[in-house]
């Protein structure tokens, strides 16, 4: 999960991968384009990942003397290519099948929000506690332990203080039975 804050500390969005993230800062950029606010020159970021077919699409409608020598080098051996701008220097990468292309976009993303001077905190996605299970005796009273031992997951802290409580109501659930068994 990622979380991105501007300078003065105000929520820009939580995004689940780089890939969503990567799609907002896309989005950002084109908007700005689309208002006036920067060039393709000056100042514009962008991330674009092309396979192998649709870069062969791109570069049927560039001339051939303007096809750039890693456009053709990827063409050459049907490879796809990044291109990766970054405030008016373009970078173009092909991909092999070695590349870490994720590595790319994460370190774009992270590029781009130091820029902007956005603060991207990460977090692992949160994985549920163990379950405590007790094996419960089979004699009456056991309603009050099965709600004790409800369907929702246990921390190992309140787990170990449930577990102390189960053992207790179990002692006295028993000596009450051998209590009522002498009798």
């Amino acid at each position: 999960m990622l979380s991105v804050f501007d300078f003065s500390k105000k929520k820009i969005g939580v995004f689940d991968t780089y890939d969503a993230l990567l799609r907002f800062i896309t989005t950002a950029e084109n908007q700005k384009l689309l208002e006036g606010g920067s060039s393709v020159g000056g100042g514009y970021w962008a991330f674009a990942e092309y396979s192998p077919e649709k870069l062969k699409h791109v570069c049927a409608w560039i001339r051939p003397g303007y096809l750039t020598t890693f456009q053709m080098k990827a063409l050459a051996k049907s490879l796809g290519l990044i291109e990766i701008c970054r405030g008016g220097a373009l970078w173009e990468i092909p991909v092999t099948p070695e590349l870490d292309v994720e590595g790319y976009k994460k370190k774009f993303c992270l590029d781009y929000c130091r820029h902007r001077q956005w603060r991207l905190i990460e977090t692992q996605e949160h994985k549920p506690p163990h379950k405590i299970f007790v094996n419960l005796p089979r004699y009456g009273h056991s309603s009050r332990r099965k709600s004790l031992l409800s369907q929702r997951s246990l921390d190992t802290r309140e787990g170990q203080r449930l577990k102390a409580e189960l053992d207790s109501c179990i002692q006295r659930l028993h000596q009450q039975s051998t209590n009522t068994i002498q009798s």
